[in-house]
């Protein structure tokens, strides 16, 4: 939480003199466990740095119930530096955090981005924290911004948000960067891998939570053929249900598994890969998707929330959520045609960089905050 430099500070009360507009850019987590950090780490990194002073608000865990310390922390940052706008990102209780630290300090524009909800949360059991996120704290964090948007058409048009239509701005999609040549470092990543040319490596980047459907791909792997060759699945991520989820990969002939961990590293890994696995039960727009298209990796996924409108237009094949068996079906073909893996792939990369590129992203964004400042929106 280190805003840049404001200037003479010795006159707090008066306003200050603004070259740019203030933003303030609030996020949570560590580095490489969730998009909507990686998302505020490349708008930091871009050259909107130079039509917006940027300030972070950042939280490294998470909030298991209010916490007043941080609210402190944060409404003392957000009174210093006086931001002309607050963006939120995310529902659940880091960004009711996020938004109630904004409205205490008198914060005019307060934009929050939906990325997902609790409601969508199939496993864990039916908890008293679930019920109080799903009906008090994300509607509380919906009411309470001036100003709301999505990543993806189809949390747009989510029943809880329709009540929200007169405070929505637009999507705002998810952008990744291009890498330049995909295959320029393919063998050496392989061999740090341990990988042979010939190997077939399947990739999943994905929190290690049965909600992003592990059971159901543990349970394809063991439907399909043995292997011509050496089969490999990779595993980047970490979380709750690792041990479980460890367990059920394990049980697997003719795939060998490599668990890896949270990854600094997934471009590499996405450059050692053949194909790109999603089983998840829900998502609205995934940054591990979009990086692994722009990696031209064909995509075996499920169809639920965002991945639909992603691949419809090409790139890979949509499986019913759940389903073993059409999951294990859909990858088959690409396990042994590698012309057809470079195929669909391309056809991804392009996907990419029409819609869901890094300056893609950076537009949306950038037309989002004109409007929001300008009082048109």
């Amino acid at each position: 939480m280190e805003p840049a430099s404001r200037g003479d500070q010795s006159r707090p009360s008066a306003p200050p003199v603004r070259k740019r507009p203030v933003i303030v850019q609030h996020s949570a987590g560590t580095p490489g466990a969730n998009g909507p950090l990686t998302a505020v780490q490349r708008v930091l990194g871009s050259a909107l740095n130079e039509r917006y002073e940027f300030v972070r608000m950042h939280q490294v865990g998470g909030n298991g119930a209010l916490n007043v310390p941080l609210l402190r922390d944060w409404v003392r940052l957000l009174r210093r530096v006086r931001p002309d706008l607050v963006h939120v990102r995310g529902l659940q209780n880091e960004g009711f955090h996020g938004v109630l630290a904004a409205r205490l300090a008198g914060c005019p524009r307060i934009l929050v981005t939906v990325h997902g909800t609790v409601r969508d949360l199939r496993h864990g059991g039916r908890t008293w924290r679930k019920a109080l996120l799903a009906r008090g704290a994300e509607p509380a964090t919906l009411r309470m911004a001036s100003h709301v948007a999505t990543v993806c058409e189809y949390a747009a048009d989510r029943d809880f948000l329709r009540a929200h239509a007169d405070r929505f701005v637009g999507v705002i999609p998810n952008g990744v960067p291009l890498p330049a040549d995909v295959g320029a470092a393919r063998s050496s990543r392989r061999a740090v891998l341990g990988l042979a040319p010939d190997d077939v490596v399947m990739i999943a980047v994905a929190r290690l939570s049965w909600d992003k459907g592990f059971g159901v791909l543990a349970d394809a792997l063991r439907r399909l053929p043995p292997p011509a060759g050496r089969r490999v699945l990779l595993v980047a991520g970490d979380g709750p249900d690792r041990t479980g989820i460890a367990a059920a990969l394990a049980d697997v002939d003719g795939t060998e598994v490599q668990l890896l961990g949270n990854r600094l590293d997934v471009p590499d890994l996405l450059s050692a890969a053949d194909i790109f696995v999603f089983p998840t039960l829900h998502e609205n727009l995934s940054n591990a998707l979009l990086e692994a298209m722009a990696h031209a990796l064909p995509v075996v996924a499920s169809a639920v929330g965002g991945n639909v409108e992603v691949l419809r237009q090409g790139g890979g094949h949509l499986v019913a959520a759940g389903d073993p068996e059409a999951f294990a079906t859909a990858i088959e073909p690409l396990l042994v045609d590698a012309a057809e893996r470079r195929h669909v792939g391309e056809t991804g990369r392009k996907v990419v960089q029409d819609g869901y590129s890094l300056p893609v992203m950076l537009r949306s964004l950038d037309g989002v905050y004109r409007r929001i400042l300008e009082g048109t929106a």
